[in-house]
């Protein structure tokens, strides 16, 4: 049993490579992009508060991981 559940974790490994995660990706980006066609400023307000957002999570997470006490 355990190697018949390894032989199909190892094909369902072998799906996840480098154009699927860009067909992931693909999947977000497109509705952004299609909402950005009629409501260009509100996507690009959005757009930069996410990053904004994500970037501040990042530095705080780095920052707290170099400087514990």
């Amino acid at each position: 049993m355990v190697k018949f559940l390894r032989g199909q974790w190892s094909e369902l490994k072998d799906m996840v490579d480098g154009f699927s995660i860009m067909y992931m990706e693909g999947l977000l980006l497109v509705p952004l992009v299609m909402a950005g066609m009629f409501y260009p400023l509100q996507v690009l307000a959005g757009v930069g508060i996410g990053l904004g957002v994500s970037i501040a999570a990042f530095e705080t997470a780095v920052y707290v991981r170099h400087h514990r006490h």
